[in-house]
């Protein structure tokens, strides 16, 4: 299977020039014969939380997705954001493949409270999965990543985890350790997709990854603007946990008595 990454420059809050940016991101993947594109957390505004802004280009970007899904002929994963109850919001990132369908909406678990995210977006309470081409995924966003426990959820059952993120420079070693951390523990694929650039007073440096169920890296996007490939086989899954079967001597029963 082939992915497309697509490691953009967002321009903060501007809807229009992003989402053209991510038409031509995706005719461009479909021509390279890509079977996905992913776009980093929030994809079309950057990441915000005035969310009264975001959330009203929510349902827009779900419906324009669909339509550049189905006119390239190629599976779409992007962030958006959803205005829900009590002044929350949902903080989104969506499969859509191209006969319009949502295979997977993700609602990401962990606000960063650090930053006071969970002031204005409300946790998720779900951790979905999908099939595309026979890779079984799943998807986690961003600030997620930072808890192990959530990756081995239903883990036997999963070949990668999807990560989109702005995740900014000033914290990018710990990025690109914990990308490869959730790799190795897990014997899956990460997709670690990330934007550039200065967004509301921060920098982003990119350094979007795939990381192989090995720990070897696939593809590193470094620190420049544009789309990057790489291809995902599920039998190199089966083979690390055949060959070296950490996962079955994990204690689930005894984890939840200590």
């Amino acid at each position: 299977m082939k992915i497309a990454i697509c490691q953009s420059e967002i321009k903060y809050l501007d809807f229009e020039y992003n989402i053209k940016y991510a038409q031509n991101a995706i005719y461009e993947a479909a021509q390279n014969n890509a079977d996905c594109i992913v776009f980093p957390e929030m994809s079309f505004t950057g990441f915000s939380m005035d969310t009264c802004i975001t959330s009203r280009y929510g349902n827009i970007s779900v419906e324009m997705i669909k339509n550049y899904a189905q006119k390239s002929n190629i599976t779409v994963g992007f962030g958006w954001v959803e205005m829900c109850e009590e002044n929350l919001s949902k903080n989104h990132y969506s499969f859509i493949t191209p006969n319009r369908s949502v295979i997977l909406d993700y609602v990401k678990i962990h606000p960063f409270s650090y930053a006071k995210e969970n002031l204005y977006f409300k946790g998720g309470t779900s951790l979905p999965n999908a099939s595309l081409n026979n890779l079984n995924f799943q998807c986690m966003i961003c600030y997620d990543l930072r808890f192990p426990e959530l990756f081995r959820i239903n883990v036997e059952n999963i070949h990668a985890a999807f990560i989109p993120a702005n995740w900014p420079d000033k914290r990018i070693n710990h990025w690109n350790a914990l990308l490869k951390a959730r790799a190795i523990e897990n014997q899956i694929y990460i997709i670690g997709v990330n934007c550039i650039g200065n967004q509301n007073g921060l920098t982003y440096s990119g350094e979007s990854a795939v990381i192989a169920p090995d720990g070897s890296t696939v593809c590193c996007c470094k620190r420049k603007a544009g789309i990057y490939y790489a291809d995902i086989d599920t039998a190199n899954v089966i083979k690390a946990r055949q060959n070296f079967p950490v996962l079955n001597d994990i204690r689930k029963e005894l984890y939840k008595t200590l």
